[in-house]
């Protein structure tokens, strides 16, 4: 039997169902969000990310707090010794990270068999606009973006090692990868948060 190690354990970390409020969250300045998928399978959730989304197997769907926001709320170069979340090279301070626990052995053209859902889609933007309203994080493209698209910003775009393409597509396609995918996807992501950002 393949074990999941303790750290990748949803038991290991606070969770809750989405769809239930956020809980208390700590004060601090957080400029930024960025999303992200695991590129591995539903249930393995990893603290380089605040807040990983994961799809059980009855069908619910969790959000992990697998990493302490406070840790980000600096500048991270003055620092680079001290615990963080390492979400996104270059990107992490005053930043939150989350990701959707999904994508493991996937392409551009095929998802695999952990393939992005619309119930995992829905949780990470759910819980990204949450997050925006308590920081007062603008949902827009300089404050709230995918991986892919501060990977294009920063030049490390595309499906090769060393490279990033989480989030530029929402469904597998057989034509190549292109910039346009993550920022069209980073606004249809962006647009998804907004619907739910209360009122």
């Amino acid at each position: 039997m393949n074990e999941r190690k303790t750290e990748n354990r949803i038991e290991s970390y606070p969770y809750w169902e989405i769809g239930e409020r956020l809980p208390s969250l700590p004060e601090g300045r957080i400029e930024r969000l960025y999303t992200h998928w695991s590129a591995h399978d539903y249930e393995s959730v990893f603290p380089a990310y605040h807040f990983c989304i994961a799809a059980m197997p009855d069908g619910r769907i969790l959000v992990v707090n697998t990493h302490d926001v406070r840790e980000n709320m600096r500048d991270i170069g003055e620092h680079p010794d001290r615990p963080y979340a390492a979400h996104t090279r270059g990107r992490n301070s005053f930043a939150i990270g989350l990701s959707a626990m999904a994508m493991q052995g996937a392409t551009p053209h095929d998802f695999g068999e952990y393939a992005l859902t619309q119930p995992l889609i829905d949780g990470l933007c759910l819980v990204a606009a949450q997050l925006a309203a308590t920081y007062g994080v603008p949902i827009d493209a300089e404050h709230v973006m995918s991986h892919a698209e501060a990977a294009l910003h920063d030049g490390y775009f595309g499906n090769a090692d060393e490279q990033r393409w989480d989030i530029a597509r929402l469904a597998a396609e057989p034509r190549p990868l292109v910039d346009r995918d993550a920022i069209e996807t980073g606004e249809r992501l962006r647009e998804r948060m907004r619907f739910f950002q209360i009122p």
